[in-house]
């Protein structure tokens, strides 16, 4: 097949590229990493050390040419990191979340036994009154089973009276028979229901979740109108208003999700197009750099659209400049005469037109842009009254170069993959002219005319 091709040409300067923006992403997710590992409490040294050690061997396989197996390896590793990263948080919420039901268990109880020793008249020290209270009130005091203790231990003493339920005399008769840390575990155990509102458990795990991931002022709001709900004597309205928290709750959860991974992709972007970056650039890459977790979904979508583009643009445009280099260059070393300018008339014009002195009047046509990395290659006649019944033969020839070129590419590293081809003598030979020859023969017309 040594008709008009179109083919492909993959540079060594453009798989290198590659490996380097996966690298910049790596880079990206190591950093990331570590620094949320770090703040939730999840990462030792050890951990840290075998990360960056893996990372160091990724990074060493793009001087050992391992382009193939480094642009396979470094996806897992991110893949890796992020499902790790994942797993932490995952772990470090339910921790919060657990410390959250265990203040509420310990609000709740701290309440019941206010109530109590209210009802019961108990001559309680003033000071423990006020811890019980406080307690109450949701505070997080440090001695806040010490005080428990001591309060229901107060109570345990107190004569049963009518002022006692039924409830609070059979513990306080359990109390006679036991120690007051016993009767004080007991008690516990008693006071919680059979049943707790699943929906209470929901929110404590949205509102752990967002404390811990977006900081305490995010959850600000909720735990305010979940102190509201918890307030509400009817039980129609609290179930509303509990409804209602649980929802906004988990958009505000999936929103702030949304917002980490496009903030994440965004900042890949710019990482990978900073090396590369133009002045034109710098109000782009600036504007990603001020960007945060709780910025505006939209902004961030605009950002990565401009990334993407910048990146392709930029990508594209030094793929092109490769490929037409390593086009000529092969081409040169095939014999074939490569002046000074070519590849920029090439870019301008979409075409170049070369010659060889071994086939005088025939030469070799490359076209495209090269943007997306296609080509059209051809064998051309570069004289009108030649002899025709050359073409095929020199078509035969152009077919061996091609071969030739092939291996050429591919010993520096690139590829050249036929994609379509028609075959030798299929179509006429076209006629073309060398670069510089148009302007000639115009001049030589002008001249005659």
């Amino acid at each position: 097949m040594s008709g008009p091709k179109v083919v492909r040409i993959v540079t060594r300067e453009e798989i290198i590229a590659l490996c380097e923006g996966h690298l910049q992403r790596l880079e990206q997710a190591v950093a990331r990493w570590e620094a949320q590992a770090a703040r939730l409490g999840e990462l030792n040294e050890e951990q840290r050390n075998a990360t960056r050690a893996r990372a160091e061997r990724l990074r060493a396989l793009l001087g050992q040419e391992q382009f193939a197996q480094l642009q396979k390896a470094v996806p897992i590793e991110i893949e890796y990191l992020r499902r790790d990263q994942t797993e932490r948080e995952e772990r470090a919420v339910l921790r919060a979340t657990e410390q959250r039901q265990r203040q509420r268990r310990q609000q709740e109880n701290a309440a019941t036994l206010l109530g109590a020793l209210r009802a019961a008249q108990a001559a309680v020290a003033p000071e423990l009154l006020q811890d019980v209270a406080r307690l109450a009130e949701g505070a997080d005091l440090d001695h806040a089973q010490q005080v428990l203790a001591q309060g229901f231990s107060q109570l345990a003493r107190v004569d049963e009276t009518d002022s006692l339920s039924e409830r609070q005399r059979e513990l306080a008769r359990q109390l006679r028979e036991e120690t007051p840390q016993a009767s004080l575990e007991q008690w516990i155990a008693a006071q919680q229901p059979a049943e707790r509102d699943p929906r209470l458990q929901r929110i404590d795990r949205h509102i752990a979740e967002l404390q811990l991931l977006q900081g305490a002022p995010a959850a600000t709001p909720f735990l305010q109108r979940l102190a509201r709900a918890e307030a509400q004597e009817q039980a129609q309205q609290r179930n509303l208003l509990l409804d209602s928290l649980v929802i906004e709750l988990a958009e505000a959860t999936r929103d702030f999700q949304q917002r980490r991974e496009l903030l994440g992709q965004v900042q890949d972007l710019a990482s990978e197009l900073h090396p590369h970056a133009a002045a034109d650039h710098a109000t782009l890459l600036r504007q990603v750099a001020e960007c945060h977790e709780h910025s505006d979904l939209a902004l961030l979508q605009a950002l990565k659209s401009e990334c993407e583009a910048a990146l392709t643009a930029v990508l594209q445009a030094q793929a092109a400049l490769a490929q037409r280099q390593a086009m000529l260059e092969g081409l040169a070393r095939l014999g074939y005469e490569v002046r000074e300018g070519m590849a920029t008339a090439w870019a301008e014009s979409g075409k170049v037109v070369l010659r060889k002195s071994a086939t005088p009047g025939y030469g070799v046509e490359v076209g495209g842009k090269a943007d997306n990395g296609r080509l059209q290659v051809r064998a051309v006649a570069l004289d009108p009254q030649r002899d025709k019944g050359r073409d095929r033969d020199i078509e035969t020839i152009w077919c061996n170069e091609f071969q030739r070129l092939q291996a050429l590419l591919k010993d520096n590293g690139g590829e050249l993959l036929i994609e379509r081809a028609l075959g030798v003598g299929e179509v006429p030979l076209k006629e073309a002219t060398v670069m510089g020859e148009e302007r000639e023969a115009a001049n030589l017309q002008q001249r005659t005319l």
